[in-house]
């Protein structure tokens, strides 16, 4: 409804949509680390694959299955990013749109990356704080959400499960005796 008249504009910022997706791997890059550093096992691997939500669940329950290591670890991500990530969104968004030079719409293509409670939660808050810019941050959150469920499953199972498992496998050689 509101990305048709917006369409010009989405198709101009067509190669930073596009390209979000490999923004997904910032969560292998930091969060896996951290991770195996506080302890954890395999279940690190099903937690920092992707930042993606319902179609990440059922990769790994797909490859690993539901009671495994892997399958605990991206359930407990689901969890809490259902219960915190919208809070979370909502307010990170509409304070880092304020206090940094960055533009709004870089924030409204940024909240498409999780599920739709997430968007409209970080939409929600940059309309409050540019309410002018309303039609527009509607139509990159909407345009950036179709995109990551779209093209997030393959880029997670082509790029992001396969690199997760060779850091960790490479993290954890000398702790697991690989």
């Amino acid at each position: 409804m509101i990305i048709g008249p917006s369409l010009p504009e989405v198709i101009t910022a067509g190669p930073a949509l596009l390209l979000q997706e490999l923004g997904n791997l910032g969560t292998i890059l930091i969060a896996l680390p951290v991770a195996i550093w506080l302890g954890m096992k395999r279940e690190a691997v099903g937690m920092t694959h992707s930042i993606g939500r319902e179609p990440n669940v059922g990769l790994i329950m797909d490859k690993f299955g539901i009671n495994s290591p892997e399958g605990r670890g991206v359930m407990a991500m689901y969890i809490f990013g259902t219960v915190f990530g919208a809070v979370f969104l909502g307010l990170i968004s509409g304070l880092l749109a304020t206090l940094t030079p960055l533009s709004p719409l870089s924030f409204a293509m940024a909240s498409g990356v999780g599920s739709g409670s997430m968007m409209a939660a970080a939409s929600g808050s940059l309309i409050a704080a540019f309410p002018e810019l309303e039609s527009q941050i509607v139509a990159f959150s909407g345009a950036s959400n179709l995109l990551s469920l779209s093209t997030g499953l393959w880029v997670s199972i082509f790029i992001g499960l396969p690199l997760t498992e060779k850091i960790y496998a490479r993290m954890t050689r000398n702790k697991e005796g690989y």
